[in-house]
């Protein structure tokens, strides 16, 4: 640091300004290497403030590697599908962009075609406290 300072006074520099320069870049080539082979989803603050073995574990052969592969994951994978699909026709049923389900609600045949639907897939489920649905 000492011989920073000494080098940043010869160039007019400050000791801080170098700091912040070097993490700047330092953070940059972070991003670009999570750009490369890490994770899509995490911000770029979030990269930055990784350290470097953070920023190389986290890459989708890790990701593959590290996964839960037990029967209770895939159980839960599959019920989350299901429920997905579920919401879907759900969603489709009631769409009021769809013809045919303006021409159930026009000719009043609306409870009768989501008596159906839930016949089909189940109810809805209840809204779950504090969550947005």
């Amino acid at each position: 640091m000492q011989q920073g300072n000494a080098f940043a006074q010869n160039v007019g520099l400050s000791a801080g300004v170098m700091h912040e320069q070097d993490q700047y870049i330092q953070g940059s080539f972070k991003v670009v290497t999570n750009a490369a082979l890490g994770n899509p989803y995490a911000s770029e603050k979030d990269v930055i403030d990784k350290d470097w073995g953070e920023v190389f574990s986290d890459n989708p052969i890790t990701q593959i590697r590290d996964a839960d592969y037990s029967p209770e994951s895939f159980g839960r994978a599959t019920e989350n599908g299901n429920e997905a699909w579920k919401t879907a026709v759900r969603d489709v049923n009631s769409s009021d962009i769809l013809l045919s389900n303006q021409i159930l609600d026009a000719v009043g045949l609306r409870d009768d075609m989501d008596g159906m639907v839930n016949e089909f897939v189940g109810p809805a489920p209840e809204p779950q406290p504090g969550g947005e649905g």
